[in-house]
C-alpha cells in the first residue's frame, strides 16, 4: 500500500466498519485488564467498545476531530439513552484514561456496571427498571 492510500484510508469519512464488534472478545479482555489490576486499561477498553457499538448502531463512528462528550453529545440525539447514565461512564472513561491517580477497583466495578446498563438499550433490548 502507497503512501496516499494510508492517508486516503486514515482520513475517510467516519463510517462504522461494515463489520459487526466482538463484544464477548472484548469482555473477556476487560476482564484480563482487570484480573491483572489494569482497572484504567480496562475502563478505557470498556468505553472505547461502548463507542464502537454506538458507532455502528447510529452509522456514524467518532471522528478524530471529536471528544467523547462532543460524540456521545451527537448519539443522544438519535438513540434513546440516559443520558446521566452515559456521563457517569465517560467521567469514568475520562478519569481512567487522563488521570494522575491510580483507579481503585470499586472504580472499575462503578463503571462496568454503568456499562452493563448501558449495553442492552444499545443493542435494542432494554430491560425493564
Amino acid at each position: 500500500m502507497g503512501l496516499r492510500e494510508a492517508i486516503s484510508r486514515r482520513f475517510r469519512s467516519s463510517r462504522p466498519v461494515k463489520a459487526g464488534i466482538d463484544v464477548p472478545g472484548k469482555l473477556r479482555n476487560i476482564k484480563k485488564l482487570a484480573d491483572a489490576g489494569k482497572y484504567d486499561a480496562a475502563i478505557t477498553l470498556a468505553y472505547r467498545t461502548f463507542e464502537q457499538m454506538c458507532g455502528l448502531k447510529t452509522g456514524s463512528e467518532r471522528s478524530h476531530s471529536e471528544t467523547a462528550r462532543e460524540f456521545l453529545e451527537r448519539v443522544l440525539n438519535v438513540m434513546p439513552l440516559d443520558s446521566v447514565t452515559v456521563e457517569e461512564f465517560v467521567s469514568a472513561y475520562e478519569e481512567a484514561r487522563f488521570s494522575n491517580h491510580v483507579i481503585t477497583r470499586e472504580r472499575y466495578e462503578l463503571a462496568i456496571k454503568t456499562f452493563s446498563d448501558l449495553y442492552p438499550r444499545i443493542e435494542g433490548r432494554a430491560m425493564p427498571e
